[in-house]
């Protein structure tokens, strides 16, 4: 992973979902126009989708809910 942006080490917690509503914004609008911040989300987001679905199955068979 290079950072070629500054914004790249923002990429993580954007594909998890866990920014503020205004950083999320932020982010999404200059992701729109930044090859580096979109390269960066294109190969995250299977790995956290992975691990999303993972996390699900692990609740489902322990009998708890996500």
């Amino acid at each position: 992973m290079t950072h070629a942006c500054p914004y790249t080490v923002t990429v993580g917690a954007y594909v998890l979902g866990v920014l503020g509503e205004r950083e999320n914004t932020e982010f999404r609008r200059h992701a729109a126009g930044c090859p580096h911040c979109q390269q960066e989300i294109t190969e995250l987001t299977p790995a956290v989708r992975f691990l999303e679905k993972l996390k699900s199955e692990m609740h489902a068979a322990n009998g708890n809910a996500p």
